[in-house]
This record gives structure tokens, sequence and C-alpha cells, in this order.
């Protein structure tokens, strides 16, 4: 007779009776809890360093090179050997261009001083008498007659809304300046732009008299651009504005809106209460209120980036105008003679 198998384990075990619940044993060491694989992957994908895409990069380059055979690696790299060479001379060229800027720029100055004063009023009485100077000892009565009635008619200081004037003409500003805008412009007694001595950038400043709007005697706007001196498109590194201290009810880039509200529900329903916001209104003065530069984690869709890149194109276009058109050649841009002359190679250059 064949032996009987013996019965499967635990065949027959009966349960002990029902005792109080205990807590469940916390793994030990030797008895780790399992790992869902997909949590697994997402915490490897996470412990990855930020710089994949920059290795990505350097494989794509590393993988041509490998791709190559040894002869044509040795003459690819004797060409980076000579673009290295080409870095250090544009280095040289980009310092010297930046002193010769700066050297010129202290030539004009002295001129931008005088032309800041005649603009104000200064030298009014040095002008007159200049004009004076050049008047033939021979004139005849009637030109005697005019002149001392253009005398008692000239109580005029300066030249007034020049400034003003010369940004009229330009479209890119123009079309910023509102007609509440033009008064406060009038009292623009200069507009300077200041380039950085390594050339790397610039600050336009737009100097103001006492007026009735704000208490700031300077309005400042900084553009941070590494490649500015080059013919590349500029890549703008940081762009900052500055905060105008309006005077009370003054303000031009706002304005107080007061609305009355009835409640619905609750109670207040029925009750009217006044509510009163600040909203935004058209003006040139938002030009010292930059966009704001998006973090470099800050996620966006297209068309919100789009937007942004528009944004800092239309602003760098204005900072444009005045650092190459309006400031050095004011009085064109000022009697609209500007209008009518086509750029020269090196205006396009200096936009550019």
């Amino acid at each position: 007779m064949a032996d009987e198998l013996p019965p499967p384990p635990f065949a027959g075990f009966t349960s002990p009776p029902p005792g109080p619940e205990q807590p469940p044993k916390p793994p030990t060491e030797e008895e780790e809890e399992p790992v869902d694989e997909e949590d697994a992957l997402e915490n490897e994908n996470e412990n990855e360093p930020e710089e994949a895409e920059e290795d990505d990069d350097d494989d794509d380059e590393d993988d041509m090179m490998a791709m190559m055979p040894d002869y044509m690696v040795k003459r690819v790299e004797k060409l980076k050997d000579l673009n290295d060479r080409r870095d250090i001379i544009m280095k040289d060229y980009l310092r010297e261009r930046a002193e010769l800027e700066n050297k010129y720029f202290g030539v004009c100055k002295p001129m931008y001083v005088t032309r800041a004063e005649i603009v104000a009023g200064k030298m009014d009485d040095e002008i007159k008498a200049e004009a004076k100077a050049v008047v033939v000892s021979s004139s005849s009565s009637t030109d005697d007659k005019a002149a001392s009635s253009e005398e008692a008619v000239d109580n005029v200081t300066g030249i007034p809304q020049f400034w003003v004037c010369a940004m009229g003409h330009m479209e890119a500003v123009a079309e910023l300046i509102t007609e509440q805008d033009v008064d406060c412009l009038e009292y623009c007694t200069d507009i300077r732009c200041n380039d950085d001595e390594d050339g790397m950038g610039f600050t336009l400043c737009f100097h103001f008299s006492p007026n009735e709007y704000f208490s700031n005697e300077m309005l400042t706007k900084r553009y941070d651009i590494p490649n500015l001196l080059l013919d590349d498109e500029p890549i703008l590194q940081n762009v900052n504005g500055c905060d105008i201290d309006w005077k009370e009810n003054k303000c031009l880039t706002t304005r107080t809106v007061t609305r009355k509200q009835r409640g619905k529900s609750g109670k207040r329903a029925g009750q009217i209460r006044v509510v009163t916001r600040k909203e935004r209104t058209d003006s040139f003065f938002h030009f010292f209120s930059p966009p704001q530069m998006p973090g470099v984690m800050e996620e966006m869709d297209e068309e919100q980036a789009d937007a942004i890149e528009e944004a800092f194109d239309h602003d760098y276009d204005v900072a444009q105008a005045f650092r190459s058109h309006i400031i050095p050649k004011a009085v064109l841009w000022f009697t609209g003679e500007a209008l009518d002359v086509a750029l020269t190679p090196e205006d396009e250059a200096a936009e550019e």
C-alpha cells in the first residue's frame, strides 16, 4: 500500500480566538516595504541634475566628433583653436571700442551742456548780444524799428516745449504721449544718455524743473545689454525703471474711480456703499515701469511668452529712439527736419 502523502502546510489549521487588535509592526531593515515602480521612476527623474539639457548638447557635440575620422578631428580642433583666438581678439575690440565711445562722449558732453542752457534760457542775453553784434551799423530806420519791436515781444525764456516737441516727431515715442502728458513734459529741461564705461549698458536720464506733477528732479531708465556694441540682436539682461513720486491727485498713470454698489443679500441688503479703486490710464510715464523679466523657473505658455517678448521689443525700440536719434540730434527732431532726412549708415548702425 502506497504511503499517504502528508497534508499541505497549515492544512486543518484552526485560528485562535480573536483578541485585541495589535498595531502593525514597522518594517525592519531586513523587511523593507515594497516600492511602486512608477514612484521609483519619478524619484529617479527628480534626482536628475538640472544640467541635463546642457549635457545633451555636449553629448551631441561629442557624438559628432566621434563620428569623424581622426584626421578630420584634428582639422576641426584646429578650427576651434582659431575660433578661441578670435574670441580673444573680439574682447580687445570691445574694450577699445568702449574706450573710443567714452572718449567722444566726453568731447560731445560740453555741447550737450550748452544745449541744455540754451533750452532753459540761461544764454538768452548772450545770444541776443551776439545777434546785435552782427547787425550792420548802417541799418535803415525801418530795420531799427523792426529790431525794437522784436525786443518788446521777446519776453519768452529759452525754448518752451523743446523736448516734448522733439519727442512728438519720433513715431515710436509719440504714440505713447497723451494730451495730459504734454503739459507735464513741458517741464522737461534735458534728456541725456550715459553709456557704461565697459560698453555693456546705458542709462537714460530725464531732467525736470520743479512742477505740479511730481517731486523727482530726474527720472531714469537703465538697460544692461552685454552685446550692446555688437551688431547682434540685443540681449536684454536687465531693465530697471524708477519710482515716480506723484503729488496728490496728479498721477498720470492711474485714475481713481468711485462707484456705488447696492448690497444684494445679508444684513446689508439694499444698502448702498461707495467703492473706490485705481485704474490704469494710458501715459508716456509707464515707460519708467518696464515689463518684468520672467523668472528662470517660471512656466508660461507660448502666448504669454510672445506677449512678454513683444513688450520688451517695443520698450527697447523706444529706448533706442532716445539714445540713437532724439538725444544726439534733438534740434532736428524739434524742428521736424529729421523727419525728411533718411537714416544715415551711422544712424542705422547705432540703432542696431
